[in-house]
Protein backbone atom coordinates (compact mmCIF):
# COMPACT_ATOMS: atom_id res chain seq x y z
CA UNK A 1 0.00 0.00 0.00
CA UNK A 2 1.48 3.46 -1.32
CA UNK A 3 0.31 6.61 -0.58
CA UNK A 4 1.75 8.17 -3.18
CA UNK A 5 -0.30 6.01 -5.52
CA UNK A 6 -3.60 5.89 -3.54
CA UNK A 7 -4.41 8.82 -2.20
CA UNK A 8 -6.74 10.09 -5.11
CA UNK A 9 -8.92 7.09 -3.89
CA UNK A 10 -11.24 6.21 -0.77
CA UNK A 11 -10.34 2.68 -0.46
CA UNK A 12 -8.20 3.23 2.09
CA UNK A 13 -9.33 6.79 4.06
CA UNK A 14 -9.39 4.62 7.53
CA UNK A 15 -5.54 3.31 7.42
CA UNK A 16 -3.92 5.64 9.96
CA UNK A 17 -1.18 7.13 8.70
CA UNK A 18 0.44 9.01 11.35
CA UNK A 19 -0.50 9.04 15.13
CA UNK A 20 0.12 12.67 16.21
CA UNK A 21 -0.87 14.28 19.67
CA UNK A 22 -1.98 10.64 20.95
CA UNK A 23 -3.74 10.35 17.83
CA UNK A 24 -4.34 8.22 14.97
CA UNK A 25 -5.25 10.02 11.79
CA UNK A 26 -6.56 8.50 8.92
CA UNK A 27 -6.00 8.97 5.25
CA UNK A 28 -9.33 10.63 5.21
CA UNK A 29 -8.91 13.22 7.95
CA UNK A 30 -4.97 13.70 6.77
CA UNK A 31 -7.09 14.46 3.26
CA UNK A 32 -9.18 16.96 4.08
CA UNK A 33 -6.57 18.83 6.34
CA UNK A 34 -4.80 18.75 3.37
CA UNK A 35 -7.87 19.75 1.15
CA UNK A 36 -7.61 22.93 3.57
CA UNK A 37 -4.34 23.92 3.22
CA UNK A 38 -4.74 23.99 -0.75
CA UNK A 39 -7.82 26.08 -0.59
CA UNK A 40 -4.88 28.84 1.30
CA UNK A 41 -2.14 28.11 -1.55
CA UNK A 42 -4.38 28.43 -4.19
CA UNK A 43 -5.23 32.14 -2.69
CA UNK A 44 -1.25 32.96 -3.49
CA UNK A 45 0.28 34.56 -6.12
CA UNK A 46 3.66 32.82 -5.91
CA UNK A 47 3.83 29.27 -7.34
CA UNK A 48 6.79 28.53 -5.21
CA UNK A 49 6.86 27.30 -1.34
CA UNK A 50 9.08 27.59 1.23
CA UNK A 51 8.81 24.58 3.41
CA UNK A 52 10.31 25.33 7.01
CA UNK A 53 7.73 23.33 9.13
CA UNK A 54 9.55 22.24 12.49
CA UNK A 55 6.84 19.64 12.78
CA UNK A 56 6.43 16.29 11.17
CA UNK A 57 2.91 16.48 10.66
CA UNK A 58 2.55 20.29 9.64
CA UNK A 59 5.72 18.96 7.22
CA UNK A 60 3.68 16.45 5.65
CA UNK A 61 0.55 18.79 4.97
CA UNK A 62 2.41 21.31 3.21
CA UNK A 63 4.02 18.95 0.97
CA UNK A 64 0.82 17.20 0.21
CA UNK A 65 -0.64 20.68 -0.56
CA UNK A 66 2.12 22.07 -2.50
CA UNK A 67 1.44 18.56 -4.71
CA UNK A 68 -2.70 19.22 -5.16
CA UNK A 69 -1.93 23.32 -5.41
CA UNK A 70 0.43 22.67 -8.44
CA UNK A 71 3.16 24.62 -6.59
CA UNK A 72 6.63 24.30 -6.80
CA UNK A 73 8.61 22.51 -3.42
CA UNK A 74 11.99 24.02 -1.72
CA UNK A 75 13.21 21.92 1.29
CA UNK A 76 14.84 24.61 3.40
CA UNK A 77 16.94 22.96 6.49
CA UNK A 78 17.43 25.98 8.31
CA UNK A 79 15.90 29.70 7.85
CA UNK A 80 19.37 31.39 7.48
CA UNK A 81 19.22 29.68 4.07
CA UNK A 82 16.02 32.18 2.88
CA UNK A 83 18.87 34.75 2.06
CA UNK A 84 20.08 32.78 -0.60
CA UNK A 85 16.83 32.88 -2.18
CA UNK A 86 16.04 35.72 -5.27
CA UNK A 87 12.31 34.80 -5.96
CA UNK A 88 9.10 35.23 -4.30
CA UNK A 89 7.69 32.81 -1.67
CA UNK A 90 5.07 31.22 0.02
CA UNK A 91 7.01 30.33 3.34
CA UNK A 92 5.01 27.53 5.10
CA UNK A 93 5.25 26.83 8.82
CA UNK A 94 2.33 25.66 11.13
CA UNK A 95 -0.68 24.01 9.50
CA UNK A 96 -4.00 24.90 10.50
CA UNK A 97 -5.94 21.42 11.83
CA UNK A 98 -9.01 22.79 10.20
CA UNK A 99 -10.79 20.41 7.20
CA UNK A 100 -12.28 20.81 3.38
CA UNK A 101 -13.58 18.34 1.09
CA UNK A 102 -11.66 18.27 -2.07
CA UNK A 103 -11.37 15.95 -5.05
CA UNK A 104 -7.21 14.67 -5.45
CA UNK A 105 -6.00 13.77 -9.18
CA UNK A 106 -3.50 10.89 -9.34
CA UNK A 107 -0.15 11.77 -8.54
CA UNK A 108 2.89 11.09 -11.47
CA UNK A 109 6.33 10.95 -8.84
CA UNK A 110 8.30 11.70 -11.86
CA UNK A 111 6.78 14.79 -12.84
CA UNK A 112 7.38 15.91 -9.60
CA UNK A 113 10.50 18.31 -8.58
CA UNK A 114 11.64 18.24 -5.56
CA UNK A 115 13.94 21.68 -4.49
CA UNK A 116 16.53 21.06 -1.68
CA UNK A 117 18.50 23.70 -0.44
CA UNK A 118 21.62 22.99 0.61
CA UNK A 119 25.22 23.47 0.78
CA UNK A 120 26.17 20.75 -1.90
CA UNK A 121 29.55 20.72 -2.77
CA UNK A 122 30.98 23.69 -4.10
CA UNK A 123 31.43 26.98 -2.22
CA UNK A 124 28.26 28.87 -2.10
CA UNK A 125 24.69 27.30 -1.10
CA UNK A 126 22.75 25.54 -4.08
CA UNK A 127 19.60 24.25 -5.01
CA UNK A 128 20.00 20.18 -5.22
CA UNK A 129 16.53 18.99 -7.59
CA UNK A 130 15.29 15.65 -7.54
CA UNK A 131 12.01 14.13 -9.10
CA UNK A 132 9.56 12.64 -6.13
CA UNK A 133 10.22 9.38 -8.12
CA UNK A 134 14.09 9.12 -7.33
CA UNK A 135 12.99 9.10 -3.64
CA UNK A 136 10.25 6.91 -3.86
CA UNK A 137 12.64 3.97 -6.14
CA UNK A 138 15.12 5.01 -3.26
CA UNK A 139 12.88 4.14 -0.24
CA UNK A 140 11.94 1.01 -1.85
CA UNK A 141 15.26 -0.18 -2.14
CA UNK A 142 16.08 0.76 1.34
CA UNK A 143 12.74 -0.97 2.37
CA UNK A 144 14.24 -4.37 0.58
CA UNK A 145 17.64 -4.16 2.17
CA UNK A 146 16.45 -3.98 5.68
CA UNK A 147 12.84 -4.55 5.87
CA UNK A 148 12.23 -7.62 3.69
CA UNK A 149 12.22 -10.38 6.55
CA UNK A 150 8.72 -11.09 7.68
CA UNK A 151 7.63 -8.53 10.17
CA UNK A 152 6.97 -11.55 12.82
CA UNK A 153 5.01 -9.45 15.61
CA UNK A 154 2.23 -8.34 12.83
CA UNK A 155 2.99 -4.86 14.81
CA UNK A 156 3.44 -1.67 12.34
CA UNK A 157 6.96 -0.30 13.14
CA UNK A 158 6.55 2.84 13.62
CA UNK A 159 9.05 5.71 12.60
CA UNK A 160 10.21 8.31 14.87
CA UNK A 161 13.08 11.18 14.52
CA UNK A 162 15.08 13.30 15.93
CA UNK A 163 15.81 15.62 13.10
CA UNK A 164 13.77 17.46 10.36
CA UNK A 165 11.69 16.00 7.72
CA UNK A 166 13.80 18.77 5.37
CA UNK A 167 17.06 16.70 5.31
CA UNK A 168 17.48 14.32 2.45
CA UNK A 169 18.42 11.48 5.11
CA UNK A 170 15.13 12.47 7.25
CA UNK A 171 12.88 13.17 3.84
CA UNK A 172 13.48 9.62 2.54
CA UNK A 173 13.97 7.48 5.53
CA UNK A 174 11.44 8.83 8.02
CA UNK A 175 8.82 10.71 6.07
CA UNK A 176 8.62 9.08 1.90
CA UNK A 177 9.48 5.28 3.21
CA UNK A 178 7.06 4.52 5.73
CA UNK A 179 4.43 6.17 3.21
CA UNK A 180 5.24 3.61 0.74
CA UNK A 181 4.49 1.05 2.80
CA UNK A 182 1.40 1.98 4.91
CA UNK A 183 0.67 -2.14 5.67
CA UNK A 184 3.91 -2.37 7.98
CA UNK A 185 4.93 1.08 8.67
CA UNK A 186 3.67 4.32 10.62
CA UNK A 187 4.91 7.83 11.35
CA UNK A 188 4.81 8.95 14.43
CA UNK A 189 4.73 13.10 14.54
CA UNK A 190 6.13 12.71 18.40
CA UNK A 191 9.60 14.67 18.73
CA UNK A 192 12.16 12.91 20.24
CA UNK A 193 13.68 15.97 21.79
CA UNK A 194 15.88 13.62 24.76
CA UNK A 195 17.18 10.11 24.44
CA UNK A 196 15.21 8.88 27.68
CA UNK A 197 11.60 10.63 26.72
CA UNK A 198 11.11 8.33 23.93
CA UNK A 199 8.71 5.27 23.68
CA UNK A 200 10.92 2.76 21.58
CA UNK A 201 8.64 0.13 21.84
CA UNK A 202 8.74 -1.26 18.31
CA UNK A 203 9.80 1.51 16.59
CA UNK A 204 12.21 2.79 14.13
CA UNK A 205 14.53 5.74 15.35
CA UNK A 206 16.11 7.99 12.54
CA UNK A 207 18.49 10.49 13.74
CA UNK A 208 21.83 11.75 14.11
CA UNK A 209 25.16 10.98 15.67
CA UNK A 210 25.41 13.90 17.92
CA UNK A 211 21.95 12.79 19.17
CA UNK A 212 22.88 9.10 19.35
CA UNK A 213 26.17 10.06 21.20
CA UNK A 214 24.01 11.04 24.31
CA UNK A 215 23.16 7.38 24.83
CA UNK A 216 26.21 6.25 25.53
CA UNK A 217 27.46 9.47 26.94
CA UNK A 218 23.95 9.32 29.77
CA UNK A 219 24.04 5.70 29.96
CA UNK A 220 20.63 5.57 29.01
CA UNK A 221 18.45 2.40 29.47
CA UNK A 222 15.11 2.76 27.60
CA UNK A 223 12.27 0.36 28.94
CA UNK A 224 12.30 -0.47 25.09
CA UNK A 225 15.16 -0.30 22.28
CA UNK A 226 14.32 0.65 18.65
CA UNK A 227 13.84 -2.24 16.35
CA UNK A 228 16.36 -0.50 14.19
CA UNK A 229 18.22 2.77 14.59
CA UNK A 230 19.31 4.95 11.17
CA UNK A 231 21.92 7.37 11.73
CA UNK A 232 23.39 10.18 8.94
CA UNK A 233 24.89 12.94 8.87
CA UNK A 234 28.48 11.76 9.63
CA UNK A 235 30.07 8.79 10.76
CA UNK A 236 28.65 7.18 13.51
CA UNK A 237 31.46 7.16 16.19
CA UNK A 238 32.84 3.48 16.66
CA UNK A 239 32.05 2.81 20.53
CA UNK A 240 28.38 4.82 20.47
CA UNK A 241 27.92 2.44 17.42
CA UNK A 242 28.89 -0.45 20.29
CA UNK A 243 27.15 0.51 22.73
CA UNK A 244 23.67 0.96 20.69
CA UNK A 245 23.87 -2.20 19.19
CA UNK A 246 24.06 -3.99 22.31
CA UNK A 247 19.91 -3.42 21.91
CA UNK A 248 19.24 -2.30 18.54
CA UNK A 249 20.02 -3.14 15.14
CA UNK A 250 22.29 0.08 14.04
CA UNK A 251 22.49 0.84 10.31
CA UNK A 252 25.19 3.65 9.68
CA UNK A 253 23.73 5.81 6.50
CA UNK A 254 27.10 7.04 3.75
CA UNK A 255 25.07 9.19 1.39
CA UNK A 256 24.49 13.12 0.53
CA UNK A 257 21.83 15.58 -0.56
CA UNK A 258 22.73 14.95 -3.99
CA UNK A 259 23.50 11.30 -4.40
CA UNK A 260 20.90 9.82 -1.52
CA UNK A 261 22.00 6.97 -0.17
CA UNK A 262 25.12 5.32 -1.37
CA UNK A 263 25.89 2.65 1.24
CA UNK A 264 26.19 1.39 4.76
CA UNK A 265 27.69 -0.16 7.68
CA UNK A 266 25.47 -2.05 10.18
CA UNK A 267 28.22 -3.71 12.39
CA UNK A 268 30.91 -1.50 14.66
CA UNK A 269 33.58 -3.61 13.50
CA UNK A 270 33.05 -3.13 9.91
CA UNK A 271 35.66 -1.33 8.22
CA UNK A 272 34.57 -1.16 4.62
CA UNK A 273 31.14 0.25 3.37
CA UNK A 274 28.55 -1.80 1.28
CA UNK A 275 26.35 -0.08 -1.25
CA UNK A 276 22.65 -0.13 -2.28
CA UNK A 277 22.28 -2.45 -4.64
CA UNK A 278 21.56 -0.11 -7.30
CA UNK A 279 24.36 1.98 -6.45
CA UNK A 280 27.46 1.73 -8.30
CA UNK A 281 30.86 3.57 -7.78
CA UNK A 282 33.78 4.17 -9.24
CA UNK A 283 36.80 6.38 -8.51
CA UNK A 284 38.29 9.35 -11.54
CA UNK A 285 41.86 10.05 -11.54
CA UNK A 286 42.09 11.94 -7.89
CA UNK A 287 40.35 8.39 -6.40
CA UNK A 288 37.30 10.30 -5.46
CA UNK A 289 34.33 8.82 -5.57
CA UNK A 290 31.65 8.67 -8.69
CA UNK A 291 28.06 7.21 -8.08
CA UNK A 292 25.95 6.50 -10.36
CA UNK A 293 22.19 5.24 -8.90
CA UNK A 294 18.44 6.01 -10.19
CA UNK A 295 18.26 8.18 -7.00
CA UNK A 296 19.27 11.38 -8.64
CA UNK A 297 18.47 12.89 -12.17
CA UNK A 298 22.47 13.43 -12.79
CA UNK A 299 23.97 10.39 -15.00
CA UNK A 300 26.84 10.54 -12.08
CA UNK A 301 28.07 12.22 -9.07
CA UNK A 302 31.32 13.04 -8.29
CA UNK A 303 32.17 13.50 -4.38
CA UNK A 304 34.78 15.17 -2.44
CA UNK A 305 35.44 11.87 -0.57
CA UNK A 306 38.70 9.74 -1.88
CA UNK A 307 38.08 5.72 -1.60
CA UNK A 308 39.43 2.65 -2.23
CA UNK A 309 37.04 -0.07 -4.09
CA UNK A 310 37.66 -3.49 -2.74
CA UNK A 311 34.57 -4.46 -5.18
CA UNK A 312 31.94 -3.37 -6.90
CA UNK A 313 29.45 -3.76 -3.35
CA UNK A 314 32.74 -2.75 -0.90
CA UNK A 315 34.49 0.09 -0.53
CA UNK A 316 36.93 2.37 2.37
CA UNK A 317 36.35 6.10 2.61
CA UNK A 318 40.16 7.59 3.39
CA UNK A 319 39.58 10.88 3.72
CA UNK A 320 38.18 14.39 1.61
CA UNK A 321 39.64 15.91 -1.36
CA UNK A 322 37.59 19.07 -1.21
CA UNK A 323 36.76 22.06 2.17
CA UNK A 324 33.19 20.54 2.51
CA UNK A 325 32.87 19.17 6.37
CA UNK A 326 30.42 17.80 8.32
CA UNK A 327 29.90 19.59 11.53
CA UNK A 328 27.01 19.08 13.66
CA UNK A 329 25.75 16.52 10.81
CA UNK A 330 25.48 19.75 8.83
CA UNK A 331 27.57 19.92 5.97
CA UNK A 332 29.79 23.42 5.90
CA UNK A 333 31.04 25.12 3.09
CA UNK A 334 34.34 26.68 4.13
CA UNK A 335 34.59 28.67 1.40
CA UNK A 336 30.70 29.60 2.12
CA UNK A 337 31.38 30.79 5.59
CA UNK A 338 34.85 32.88 4.57
CA UNK A 339 32.74 34.68 1.90
CA UNK A 340 29.76 35.32 4.34
CA UNK A 341 32.43 36.51 6.92
CA UNK A 342 34.08 39.07 4.12
CA UNK A 343 31.46 40.64 3.29
CA UNK A 344 29.33 41.41 6.95
CA UNK A 345 32.92 42.23 8.42
CA UNK A 346 32.38 45.97 7.20
CA UNK A 347 36.40 45.91 5.77
CA UNK A 348 37.55 44.84 8.73
CA UNK A 349 39.14 41.41 7.56
CA UNK A 350 41.44 41.59 4.89
CA UNK A 351 41.60 37.45 4.22
CA UNK A 352 40.36 34.60 6.38
CA UNK A 353 40.37 30.84 6.24
CA UNK A 354 37.95 28.08 7.81
CA UNK A 355 39.00 24.32 8.17
CA UNK A 356 37.76 21.91 10.78
CA UNK A 357 40.22 21.51 13.90
CA UNK A 358 38.65 18.38 15.75
CA UNK A 359 34.99 18.75 15.74
CA UNK A 360 34.54 22.45 15.61
CA UNK A 361 34.83 24.89 12.60
CA UNK A 362 38.37 27.11 12.97
CA UNK A 363 38.94 30.48 11.50
CA UNK A 364 41.82 32.33 11.16
CA UNK A 365 41.49 35.74 10.18
CA UNK A 366 44.09 38.31 8.83
CA UNK A 367 42.95 41.83 10.03
CA UNK A 368 42.86 45.19 8.10
CA UNK A 369 43.98 48.37 9.94
CA UNK A 370 40.63 49.15 10.50
CA UNK A 371 40.11 45.71 12.05
CA UNK A 372 43.30 46.94 14.02
CA UNK A 373 42.13 49.74 15.09
CA UNK A 374 39.18 48.57 16.97
CA UNK A 375 40.99 46.18 18.45
CA UNK A 376 43.09 48.66 20.04
CA UNK A 377 40.21 51.26 20.94
CA UNK A 378 38.70 48.15 22.89
CA UNK A 379 41.58 47.38 24.89
CA UNK A 380 43.26 44.71 23.01
CA UNK A 381 40.07 42.41 23.75
CA UNK A 382 40.61 39.32 21.51
CA UNK A 383 37.12 38.50 22.79
CA UNK A 384 35.31 41.53 21.78
CA UNK A 385 36.73 40.89 17.97
CA UNK A 386 35.69 37.20 18.25
CA UNK A 387 32.13 37.99 19.30
CA UNK A 388 31.86 41.32 16.34
CA UNK A 389 33.02 38.49 14.36
CA UNK A 390 30.29 35.44 15.63
CA UNK A 391 27.05 38.00 15.40
CA UNK A 392 27.84 39.17 11.91
CA UNK A 393 27.58 35.91 10.97
CA UNK A 394 24.60 34.69 13.10
CA UNK A 395 21.92 33.93 10.68
CA UNK A 396 24.20 34.00 7.57
CA UNK A 397 25.84 30.43 8.13
CA UNK A 398 23.90 27.80 9.68
CA UNK A 399 27.74 26.82 11.57
CA UNK A 400 29.72 29.43 13.22
CA UNK A 401 33.37 28.73 13.71
CA UNK A 402 34.31 28.21 17.24
CA UNK A 403 37.81 28.39 17.15
CA UNK A 404 39.37 31.45 15.89
CA UNK A 405 43.08 32.78 15.56
CA UNK A 406 44.24 36.45 14.86
CA UNK A 407 47.36 36.16 12.62
CA UNK A 408 49.58 39.20 10.50
CA UNK A 409 49.17 36.72 7.49
CA UNK A 410 47.60 33.15 6.30
CA UNK A 411 50.58 30.91 6.50
CA UNK A 412 51.55 29.85 2.88
CA UNK A 413 53.90 26.91 0.87
CA UNK A 414 55.91 27.99 -1.41
CA UNK A 415 53.47 27.14 -4.21
CA UNK A 416 51.46 29.92 -2.69
CA UNK A 417 48.58 27.89 -1.42
CA UNK A 418 47.40 28.00 2.28
CA UNK A 419 49.70 25.72 4.17
CA UNK A 420 46.95 23.97 6.15
CA UNK A 421 49.26 21.70 8.12
CA UNK A 422 50.69 24.80 9.73
CA UNK A 423 47.30 26.48 10.31
CA UNK A 424 46.27 22.87 11.90
CA UNK A 425 49.36 23.30 14.22
CA UNK A 426 48.83 26.70 15.48
CA UNK A 427 45.14 25.81 16.07
CA UNK A 428 46.10 22.04 18.09
CA UNK A 429 48.73 23.97 20.14
CA UNK A 430 45.78 25.79 21.91
CA UNK A 431 48.44 28.26 22.71
CA UNK A 432 47.04 32.07 22.66
CA UNK A 433 48.56 34.00 19.80
CA UNK A 434 50.27 37.60 20.37
CA UNK A 435 48.93 40.01 18.42
CA UNK A 436 50.87 41.17 15.56
CA UNK A 437 50.48 45.02 14.64
CA UNK A 438 52.69 45.22 11.26
CA UNK A 439 55.60 43.31 10.21
CA UNK A 440 58.64 44.41 8.20
CA UNK A 441 61.37 41.80 6.54
CA UNK A 442 63.66 40.94 4.00
CA UNK A 443 66.26 37.94 3.61
CA UNK A 444 68.81 38.87 6.57
CA UNK A 445 66.17 40.98 9.34
CA UNK A 446 62.55 40.77 10.10
CA UNK A 447 60.75 42.58 13.10
CA UNK A 448 57.58 41.75 14.37
CA UNK A 449 55.76 44.83 15.81
CA UNK A 450 53.26 42.55 18.30
CA UNK A 451 51.60 42.61 22.31
CA UNK A 452 50.15 39.61 24.10
CA UNK A 453 46.68 40.64 25.57
CA UNK A 454 46.01 40.52 28.66
CA UNK A 455 43.17 37.79 27.83
CA UNK A 456 46.25 35.16 26.62
CA UNK A 457 45.82 32.03 28.33
CA UNK A 458 49.95 31.59 29.21
CA UNK A 459 49.24 34.57 31.86
CA UNK A 460 46.58 32.61 33.93
CA UNK A 461 48.46 31.91 37.21
CA UNK A 462 52.14 33.24 36.37
CA UNK A 463 51.83 35.50 38.41
CA UNK A 464 48.23 36.14 40.65
CA UNK A 465 47.85 39.52 40.49
CA UNK A 466 51.11 40.13 39.11
CA UNK A 467 50.97 38.81 35.32
CA UNK A 468 54.11 38.53 33.57
CA UNK A 469 54.77 36.93 29.94
CA UNK A 470 56.74 33.80 30.88
CA UNK A 471 60.14 32.84 29.47
CA UNK A 472 58.96 29.67 27.68
CA UNK A 473 56.59 31.83 26.19
CA UNK A 474 58.57 34.51 24.84
CA UNK A 475 61.34 31.45 23.52
CA UNK A 476 57.92 30.05 21.88
CA UNK A 477 57.43 32.70 20.17
CA UNK A 478 60.68 33.41 19.12
CA UNK A 479 60.99 30.55 17.58
CA UNK A 480 57.77 30.64 15.79
CA UNK A 481 58.11 33.90 14.48
CA UNK A 482 62.13 33.35 12.94
CA UNK A 483 60.03 30.63 11.12
CA UNK A 484 58.03 32.95 9.55
CA UNK A 485 60.81 35.06 8.65
CA UNK A 486 63.83 32.90 7.32
CA UNK A 487 61.71 29.41 6.91
CA UNK A 488 60.97 26.17 8.46
CA UNK A 489 65.03 25.33 9.13
CA UNK A 490 64.83 27.39 12.26
CA UNK A 491 66.35 24.78 14.94
CA UNK A 492 64.39 25.35 18.58
CA UNK A 493 66.65 23.07 20.27
CA UNK A 494 69.51 25.45 19.45
CA UNK A 495 68.49 28.58 21.32
CA UNK A 496 72.18 29.97 23.44
CA UNK A 497 72.93 32.88 25.29
CA UNK A 498 69.58 33.47 26.37
CA UNK A 499 69.32 36.32 28.73
CA UNK A 500 66.03 37.82 30.67
CA UNK A 501 66.53 41.89 31.23
CA UNK A 502 63.13 43.12 32.27
CA UNK A 503 59.93 41.75 32.27
CA UNK A 504 57.47 42.13 30.16
CA UNK A 505 53.41 42.49 30.75
CA UNK A 506 50.64 42.17 29.14
CA UNK A 507 49.20 44.70 26.67
CA UNK A 508 52.62 46.44 26.36
CA UNK A 509 53.96 47.15 22.81
CA UNK A 510 56.82 45.09 21.71
CA UNK A 511 59.13 44.89 19.14
CA UNK A 512 60.40 41.55 17.86
CA UNK A 513 63.64 41.88 16.06
CA UNK A 514 65.72 39.54 14.61
CA UNK A 515 68.94 39.76 12.69
CA UNK A 516 70.66 36.94 10.57
CA UNK A 517 74.46 36.30 10.32
CA UNK A 518 75.07 33.56 8.44
CA UNK A 519 73.23 30.37 10.21
CA UNK A 520 72.63 32.30 13.29
CA UNK A 521 69.76 34.33 14.29
CA UNK A 522 69.82 37.13 17.10
CA UNK A 523 66.84 38.06 18.53
CA UNK A 524 65.41 40.36 20.75
CA UNK A 525 62.10 41.67 22.35
CA UNK A 526 62.14 45.44 23.11
CA UNK A 527 60.29 47.94 24.70
CA UNK A 528 60.89 51.10 23.47
CA UNK A 529 64.58 51.41 23.95
CA UNK A 530 65.08 48.69 26.43
CA UNK A 531 65.60 45.22 25.55
CA UNK A 532 63.41 42.84 27.32
CA UNK A 533 65.27 39.56 26.35
CA UNK A 534 67.58 38.26 23.58
CA UNK A 535 69.18 35.07 22.19
CA UNK A 536 70.55 33.45 19.83
CA UNK A 537 69.00 30.81 17.42
CA UNK A 538 70.46 28.68 15.08
CA UNK A 539 68.88 27.89 11.03
CA UNK A 540 69.76 24.69 9.11
CA UNK A 541 71.35 25.90 5.92
CA UNK A 542 70.02 22.71 4.24
CA UNK A 543 66.54 23.71 4.48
Amino acid sequence: MNLFEIFHTSQYDNTPLFKHRGEDISLKKFKNIVASSVEFLNTQKPDRVVILSSGAFDFAVWFFACIFAGKQIFLLTDPSKLQYLDFDYVLADKAAMTEAEADFFKIIPENLIINFYTSGSTALPKNITKTLQNVITEAHDIYDEFFAAPNTTKTRLKFLTSTRAQHMFAFTFYFVLPLCFLENLIIDTTEVCYPDDADFKDSVFISTPSFLEKFQKYGVKNSYSPVIIFSAGEKLNDTVFQYLEQNSKVVDIYGSTETGTIAYKNNSADKELTCLNKVKISTNENSQIVVSSPYFMQESITLGDIARIKDAKHFLLCGRADRIFKIQEKRVSAPEVENALMHASSGMISECYCFKSGEKLACAVVLTDKGKDFFISNNNSIAKLTSLFKNALNGKVEIIPQKWKFLYSLPRTKTGKIDAQVLEQIFKTNVSMPFVFNVQKDAQSAVFDITFPACCNFFEGHFNGFAVLPGVVQLYFAHFFAIEAFGKGVLSDCVKKIKFSKLIRPDENLKLIFERKNNLINYMYKRDEHICSSGVMTIDEKD
